[in-house]
């Protein structure tokens, strides 16, 4: 399980006025003027009106967890993991997911990280999904349901995340005929995005 480093470079033509400042924070942060951008990150962040407002916190935290063009501080990217995680956002849950799971800058708590990654998950994060299964599989942080880790790591699958298909399989290796066809029938509903499910050899 790897830390999602994403930054959300979306140079979208925006009129709004109150969104510009984000967009003008991303061109700065593109523009290597990283103390210039984190100010008005930080402007977007305390405005509780603004729409771009946990995605503000999300790139604050990213900034100073990785170290982009200034010093590494992981005390303050967990406060605006923290914060923006509060709002929902999904990829500062799964990177606080991925804190907790790691013992990041916090003590290591493998059921805090698979509340983080569910939240995560339950907001369409496709890697949280895959986690989310890695973790139903091995009993990490919950109890160990293959049932569960098999829906999830069909749901990732579908969301793009190609190392699924190994443990799709290895699950459909493992059950009777009858139980993987009842597991694909209770699935398939799930399945908007046609994937091949797997068939029994038997």
């Amino acid at each position: 399980m790897f830390k999602y480093l994403l930054f959300l470079l979306l140079l979208l033509a925006n009129s709004e006025l109150i969104a510009n400042d984000y967009y003008k924070a991303l061109e700065l942060f593109n523009k290597k003027k990283i103390n210039e951008s984190i100010v008005i990150f930080k402007k977007v962040a305390d405005n509780e009106s603004h729409e771009k407002r946990s995605d503000a916190m999300f790139n604050i935290a990213l900034i100073y967890d990785n170290g982009f063009g200034i010093q590494t501080d992981k005390t303050r990217a967990l406060y605006y993991y923290e914060a923006a995680s509060e709002l929902s956002n999904k990829y500062a849950l799964f990177n606080l997911g991925w804190m907790y799971y790691n013992g990041e800058n916090v003590n290591k708590d493998v059921i805090k990280a698979f509340e983080l990654y569910k939240l995560a998950s339950d907001f369409g994060h496709p890697r949280a999904m895959y986690n989310i299964a890695n973790m139903h599989f091995s009993g990490t942080g919950t109890i160990k349901d293959l049932k569960m880790a098999y829906k999830m790591f069909l749901k990732s699958k579908m969301n793009g995340i190609t190392e699924s298909e190994y443990y799709i399989k290895l699950i459909s290796n493992s059950l009777t005929p009858e139980e993987l066809n009842l597991l694909n029938s209770e699935f398939d509903s799930l399945i908007e995005k046609k994937i091949i499910l797997p068939v029994s050899n038997d």
